[in-house]
C-alpha cells in the first residue's frame, strides 16, 4: 500500500523520470520529497526520503554527487533522484552510477524541463493517499482478524470499494522475533524500532512478488496474507517460497531469531480470523522448536484436536493432575524440567540420544530425569503415564498460546492455600 522509488515513474506526469541505478532497491518505501539545497544532506534527513538534487544553488561535481551517494546509504534515504538538462548538471557521471549500484540505493534521473512543484506535489499526494487507504485497510483487515461479524457477502463488498481482491486463495504468516543478542536490543524503544525495520523490509520483500496485502501488526507477532496462485502445488513448493523469505529476513537481521508460522490454504476473507489462529497456533510450535523455523498448521496433528476443544477448564485440569506442580509453572528450574522433558520425549525415551541433544553427560541428564520423577511423584518408565505427560506439555502449550492460564494458575494458587 506504501509509494516506493519503483512506482516514481509511474505515477501520472513522472513518465520522463527513469531508474539509472540501484533498481535492486525500487522497493523502497518514500515518505516524503526532499529537495537538497545545500552541500551536504546529511542533517536535514532522517530516513526514508526520496532527496531530489537540481545543481541550482549549489555547484554539483561529481566528487559531491559521490558525496551525496555515500551520505544518503549512511542516513537509509529512499532514493536520489538527480536533475540534468544544459544549465546545471548535464549528466550523471559513471562514478556515481556504479557507487549507486554496489549499494543498491534506487538513483533516478528527471529532466530540468520537468517542473519540480509538479514532481513533488504528485508524490505528496500519492503518497496520502496511499496512506490513507493504507489505513483504511489494515482497519478493515484488523477487524476480521479480531472476529468482526458480517456476512461474506459484505466483506466481498467491501474488500472490492478498498481495491483488494477476496477471491484467491491465500494462507496466513505469522512471523515472530527474539533477539540473538541482548545487549543488540536492549531496551523496549529499541526493540520497536526493529520490529518497524522488519516490518517495513517484510513488507518491500511482498511488493517484489506483486502481493499487494499490508503486513499487520498483531500482539507480539507480524501477520502477512500469502496468496496461493498455483491451487495444485503443495506444501513443499510453498514451504520453499517461505525458505527463501525467512533466509532474506535473517541475512538482513542476523541479531535476531525469526520463525513462521503458516495456516491451511483459506478462500475468502470471512476465513482470515480463521487462518490468523491457525497461523499463531503454527507459530507457537516454531517458537517452541527452533530446529524447524517453518512450521505448518498441517504438521500439528494432534495439538489441532486439543486447540479446538472450547473447554478450556476441562485441558487445565488434565495438565494439572498430569504435571503437578509443573503446571503453568514459569520460573527457571521448572522451565529447565519442562525442556529436558521435552528433549526426552522427542528423543523417544532414549537417554544417550537426549543427553547428546541437550549437550550433557548421561549421568546428568539421569540425575535431571530422577528430579523430575521427584516432582511428578510417579516414574517415567511407565508408558502410559509418560504418554498422558507428552500430551499435557503439548495442552499447555497450547493454553499459553490462548492466553487461558490466568485464571488457572489462580485456581492452581487457592488449591496450595
Amino acid at each position: 500500500m506504501s509509494i516506493c522509488c519503483a512506482d516514481i515513474p509511474r505515477l501520472p506526469g513522472l513518465e520522463s523520470i527513469r531508474f539509472r541505478a540501484g533498481l535492486t532497491g525500487g522497493q523502497r518505501i518514500v515518505r516524503w520529497p526532499y529537495v537538497a539545497e545545500n552541500d551536504t544532506i546529511q542533517p536535514w534527513v532522517s530516513g526514508g526520503e526520496l532527496v531530489f538534487v537540481t545543481g541550482i544553488n549549489h555547484r554539483r561535481t561529481e566528487r559531491n554527487l559521490c558525496q551525496l551517494v555515500e551520505e544518503a546509504i549512511h542516513s537509509n534515504v529512499a532514493g536520489l533522484v538527480i536533475l540534468t538538462g544544459p544549465e546545471f548538471i548535464q549528466q550523471i557521471p559513471n562514478s556515481v552510477l556504479e557507487l549507486a549500484n554496489k549499494h543498491k540505493l534506487p538513483l533516478l534521473e528527471q529532466p530540468y524541463s520537468l517542473k519540480m512543484v509538479l514532481v513533488t506535489e504528485v508524490i505528496s499526494n500519492a503518497i496520502v493517499q496511499s496512506n490513507l487507504l493504507g489505513k483504511s485497510v489494515r482497519l478493515f483487515l484488523t477487524k476480521l482478524i479480531n472476529g468482526f461479524d458480517q456476512a461474506p457477502e459484505l466483506i466481498h463488498l467491501r474488500a472490492g470499494d478498498l481495491g483488494i481482491s477476496d477471491t484467491n486463495p491465500f494462507s496466513v504468516l505469522a512471523l515472530r522475533i527474539n533477539p540473538i543478542d541482548s545487549e543488540t536490543v536492549t531496551t523496549q524503544h529499541q526493540l520497536l524500532h526493529v520490529r518497524q525495520e522488519l516490518e517495513e523490509y517484510l513488507g518491500s520483500i511482498l511488493k517484489r512478488r506483486n502481493i499487494d496485502w499490508p503486513v499487520l501488526n498483531y500482539e507480539k507477532d507480524l501477520l502477512a496474507i500469502w496468496p496461493i496462485t498455483d491451487i495444485g502445488s503443495d506444501t513443499t513448493e510453498l514451504y520453499d517460497e517461505l525458505a527463501q523469505v525467512l533466509t532474506l529476513l535473517q541475512k538482513c537481521f542476523p541479531q535476531l531469531v525469526l520463525c513462521i508460522g503458516v495456516s491451511e490454504r483459506k478462500t475468502g476473507l470471512d476465513k482470515l480470523a480463521d487462518a490468523t489462529e491457525q497461523a499463531r497456533q503454527a507459530l507457537q510450535f516454531a517458537v517452541k522448536h527452533q530446529h524447524q523455523r517453518i512450521f505448518f498448521y498441517e504438521q500439528l496433528g494432534i495439538a489441532r484436536l486439543y486447540a479446538a476443544i472450547p473447554n478450556r477448564g476441562l485441558l487445565a485440569d488434565f495438565c494439572k493432575q498430569h504435571l503437578g506442580s509443573l503446571c503453568f509453572a514459569r520460573d527457571n528450574a521448572t522451565l529447565e524440567m519442562k525442556a529436558t522433558l521435552g528433549h526426552y520425549f522427542n528423543h523417544f525415551g532414549h537417554q544417550q540420544h537426549t543427553a547428546d541433544a541437550m549437550g550433557v553427560h548421561r549421568n546428568t541428564l539421569s540425575y535431571r530425569l530422577g528430579k523430575i520423577e521427584q516432582r511428578l511423584g510417579y516414574s517415567l518408565q511407565d508408558p502410559f503415564l509418560r504418554l498422558n505427560l507428552q500430551n499435557a506439555l503439548l495442552i499447555e502449550q497450547i493454553l499459553f498460546h490462548h492466553h487461558d492460564i490466568a485464571e488457572h494458575t489462580d485456581q492452581l494458587d487457592d488449591d496450595k492455600d
